[in-house]
């Protein structure tokens, strides 16, 4: 993946392009698969939209030839994902699970499930989430903060990116407690995990992409959940 400002097209292709493919989770219908394609598109277009209106930088350039950062740049997302994620499985795992047992319920959860579909849930909720979450949520906060504040040209400072930042982790870390509810009741413990760990990950996605852009935020969100969804219950 490129994110160079140079090559808005083919940025721009390939996140409408994840967006769509974001079909695959929904069981194949002659209906609601093509409609599930077209909303992920239409969403995808929507949020590139807001993040060019914010005035966030888009990209910023690297070091040495094209085609090898298109190979090395998306493993080293999906590494630092990785590692976000081990950590907060370790976290889980080693400190907050002997105190709170229903921590591990989730991760248990996600070891009854096929590998594939496992897949299928990481790839879904790294490109969803980030469309939601990043580029439409931290875009739309950062630039009304930067015009709200009466900032030159509408360009978002240090400070409207970390309160974009925080707000959307905010809400991406609540997105995940009715999920949560579902495998029984939320003790304020539980609660207080799930916003806790969930914000921490989506501060580091939200500041990956508006250092690097919306790819190296969905690449780092994939690992993140690899983390937790693959390795998590071999860890049980």
């Amino acid at each position: 993946m490129n994110f160079q400002s140079t090559r808005p097209a083919r940025t721009s292709a390939f996140v409408i392009l994840c967006a769509s493919a974001g079909a695959l989770a929904v069981p194949l219908h002659a209906i609601f698969t093509p409609l599930a394609a077209v909303v992920g598109a239409v969403l995808a277009l929507v949020g590139l939209r807001v993040w060019r209106w914010s005035n966030l930088p888009h990209s910023f350039s690297t070091r040495g030839p094209a085609g090898n950062r298109r190979l090395v740049e998306p493993v080293l997302w999906l590494c630092i994902g990785l590692v976000v994620g081990l950590l907060l499985l370790g976290v889980i795992r080693l400190i907050i699970e002997p105190a709170v047992p229903g921590a591990g319920v989730r991760i248990a959860a996600a070891g009854e499930l096929p590998v594939w579909r496992r897949a299928v849930i990481i790839y879904v909720a790294a490109i969803s989430e980030e469309l939601l979450f990043r580029l439409l949520l931290l875009s739309l906060l950062a630039g009304l903060i930067a015009r709200l504040t009466g900032r030159a040209n509408a360009v978002p400072d240090r400070t409207a990116m970390w309160v974009a930042n925080g707000a959307s982790a905010l809400a991406f870390a609540g997105s995940h407690l009715p999920s949560w509810s579902r495998m029984g009741s939320l003790s304020p413990g539980l609660m207080l995990m799930v916003v806790a760990l969930n914000g921490l990950g989506g501060l580091v996605f939200g500041y990956l992409f508006v250092k690097r852009g919306i790819g190296a935020a969905m690449w780092a969100h994939a690992g993140g959940d690899c983390a937790i969804q693959l390795i998590g219950p071999l860890t049980g």
